[in-house]
Parts: C-alpha cells; sequence; structure tokens
C-alpha cells in the first residue's frame, strides 16, 4: 500500500453547539443504518477508521462531510501498523498507530493489531513497545460514496481487537433484607400473633428478589416464607379456649312479705286471678311468690325473661313492675335493682337481643298521669359466674 493514502477517521466527538441525538439520527440516515445498529457499530468503538485507501483530495472531501453533519472527523497517512484502544471495558479502532497520541486518554490501555497483549497508555508507550503480528490482509472497509452527501457505508473493517484481559466475576452480594425476613419468621413461630407481618415481609423480600437477579440470598426468602406460613397456619388453628361448666346455684323465689300491700291494704296475693296466665315452668315459678304475670316476655336460647307485677292497687292493677331472668329454667335473679314504681318510673320496654344480652328501656314519668318520657336505657349481660349464672350491668 502506498505511503500517499489517506484514511478517513471518526473521533465519536461531536462539533461544538450539536445535539447529540439529532447528530446520531442525521449519521445513521446517511450510513443507511438503523439508529441501535449505528450506535453500536460506529459511535461505540469510535475513535476508528471508516474509510482506508484515499488520496488525499477525497480524504477531506468526505471529512468535510462528516464535519457538515455535526461530528469530528481527522484525515491521517496511512501506517504499515494499525492499534487498537480499551476505554471504560470497550475496544475502540482500528486507528493508525501514529494516531494513538491524539485519540487516547489517560485510563486507556492499546494493543498493535494482531497482538495479544495490552499495554497502559502513557505518552510516547508505543515507541517502547515492539509492534505485533502483520494484521490479515484480508479488509472489508468501511466506506462512503465518491459523490456528495448522502453518504452510506458498507461495510465495516476486518481488523479484529485482540481479546480483553480476562477479570475474574464480582461475586453477587447477599441481601440482608432476605436473612433478616427468615430470622422474623423464626421469632413468628414463638411468637404466633406476628406471623401475618412475617409472612407479608417474606413475600416482599421475593418479590425484590426476583427484580434483582445479581442478589444472593433467595434459599433464605424461601425458607422465611414457608416459615411465616406454617406460623400463620399454627396462629390461626389455636384451640379455642376450653369453657368451664359452671354449676346452677338454685335461688329460690320467695314469697312477697306481708307488707307487699297498696295503698287500700289488699294484699297481691288477693289479685292472683287478675294475673295473666302461665306459659311455663318458669311462670308458676313466680306465681308461688304471690307475684302477678303481666304476659310481656321474652325467651333466646336457655334464658328467659318475664316481666311480672311486685305489688298492685286497689284495682289490682301493677303499680310497680320487675324483671325476672332465668337461665336452663333455674331462676338466677332479677334485673332491676328495684322494681319501676309507675307513679315514678315506668318499664317502657325490654329486649333480651341473645341468650346473654337484655336492654331495657325506662322512662320517668310526672305526677301527671301518662306524662312519661324515654330516658334511660340500661344493658344487662347474663355472664357464669363462681357461683353459678348471675346477672350485671353493662355500663
Amino acid at each position: 500500500m502506498g505511503m500517499d493514502n489517506r484514511c478517513l477517521v471518526l473521533s465519536g466527538r461531536l462539533l461544538d453547539g450539536q445535539d447529540e441525538a439529532t447528530v446520531h439520527a442525521r449519521m445513521a440516515a446517511a450510513f443507511g443504518m438503523e439508529m441501535n445498529g449505528f450506535r453500536e457499530r460506529v459511535f461505540e468503538r469510535a475513535p476508528l477508521i471508516i474509510r482506508r485507501g484515499l488520496d488525499a483530495a477525497t480524504a477531506e472531501a468526505q471529512a468535510a462531510q462528516l464535519r457538515s453533519l455535526g461530528v469530528e472527523a481527522d484525515v491521517w497517512s496511512e501506517g504499515e501498523r494499525m492499534a487498537w484502544l480499551r476505554r471504560d471495558g470497550q475496544v475502540r479502532g482500528p486507528l493508525p498507530e501514529e494516531a494513538l497520541a491524539h485519540y487516547a486518554l489517560p485510563g486507556d490501555s492499546w494493543c498493535h493489531d494482531g497482538g495479544q497483549s495490552w499495554f497502559a497508555w502513557t505518552p510516547g508507550a508505543t515507541s517502547d513497545v515492539p509492534p505485533g503480528p502483520p494484521a490479515s490482509a484480508q479488509t472489508e472497509q468501511a466506506a462512503f460514496t465518491p459523490e456528495p452527501p448522502p453518504l452510506h457505508a458498507t461495510g465495516e473493517a476486518a481488523h479484529q481487537p485482540p481479546p480483553l484481559p480476562a477479570t475474574p466475576p464480582a461475586k453477587a452480594a447477599w441481601s440482608t433484607a432476605a436473612i433478616a425476613a427468615a430470622l422474623f419468621s423464626v421469632l413468628a413461630l414463638l411468637v404466633r400473633p406476628l406471623a401475618p407481618v412475617a409472612l407479608l415481609l417474606a413475600v416482599c423480600v421475593v418479590a425484590y428478589l426476583y427484580r434483582r437477579p445479581l442478589l444472593r440470598g433467595r434459599p433464605y426468602a424461601v425458607a422465611a416464607l414457608l416459615l411465616g406460613a406454617v406460623a400463620l397456619f399454627l396462629w390461626l388453628e389455636r384451640p379455642a379456649p376450653t369453657q368451664v361448666a359452671q354449676p346452677y346455684v338454685p335461688r329460690p323465689l320467695q314469697p312477697l312479705p306481708a307488707s307487699a300491700t297498696d295503698a287500700g291494704g289488699e294484699t297481691s296475693g288477693q289479685c292472683v286471678d287478675k294475673s295473666a296466665p302461665p306459659k311455663n315452668d318458669e311462670d308458676r315459678f313466680l306465681l308461688t311468690g304471690q307475684r302477678l304475670l303481666t304476659g310481656r316476655a321474652q325467651r333466646k336460647g336457655d334464658t328467659y325473661v318475664a316481666e311480672a307485677a311486685v305489688s298492685v292497687d286497689p284495682q289490682c292493677q301493677p303499680s310497680a313492675l320487675q324483671l325476672y331472668v332465668f337461665r336452663h329454667g333455674v331462676f338466677i335473679g332479677t334485673a332491676l335493682d328495684t322494681a319501676a314504681t309507675l307513679a315514678h318510673t315506668h318499664l317502657a320496654d325490654f329486649d333480651l337481643t341473645d341468650d346473654q344480652h337484655l336492654r331495657i328501656t325506662l322512662a320517668q314519668c310526672t305526677d301527671k298521669p301518662g306524662d312519661c318520657a324515654a330516658t334511660t336505657v340500661r344493658q344487662i349481660a347474663v355472664m357464669p359466674g363462681g357461683g353459678g349464672w348471675t346477672l350485671g350491668e353493662i355500663k
């Protein structure tokens, strides 16, 4: 090859004021290449020779065409020796060896075309290194059309770079989140209420590692997921507390004392025929205490509540009412501390919401007959106690 031949080098740098995306698009169109392929095969390998074997005039004309597209292009004399650059792990070139000083940067490595060893770049480095074996004689040139733009690339240089030095792969880091999730799941086995949190944490860690394949710790994440699921199962399947059967303590209902009379002097016992007929054993039990049934009663499950008068007026009409509560047919107590005297407090309504809860509505009354207003609601609970079932007010 004659020493007067020129080669065209694309440096990869843009001229001042040029936009990278715009210039790359122009260049790709001029070379007739797709944008991604152009970046990979040309710009990511720059600086590199894009055409060889040109005379001086043709080389300068095509360099001017490239500069008009916004990129830096240089014309160099072809020599017998070519070289390669390695920058940031990327092999660039080939280049005329005499052009290395113009394009190489501190930290770059270089190698003769056809050589097998890379050398750290320092100014004047090529003069101290013996040349490598001659490059392959077969060259598939990357060329422009000799006409003015548009330009077209027909190939790339057949020179092949030497192999990069082998570097041991970096060891992947462990995920501390996976280890923490596994330890938390072990804790959840001991403290079962933590099981839902442990399972949720394990699921999040598995999803986190799925999107980061280089992180280690998947066995820990899977173990955390399994342990969290086991802990949750054990927590949900915990045995229900065993209810201790409470013995029933009968509470005999005593007859009303003789003092429980009306103002006219008649006892409630003389008005028994005015009582509502009994419907069950609980009602009959109340009648033995000389109480008058009003007919209002409710039953829910094993609990029965009946209303009865504890005193009457001269016309045998109730003047004081009380609610009597039974459990499994056994009398366990009265719902009101004192009977509701109709002259002051009216027992407006009561509702056995379930077999352990009684709702009572009381109305305060004035001296005027029928002048009452619902003002108080009391909640009574039927509860097992140490000596049997008892009644207690819910505040």
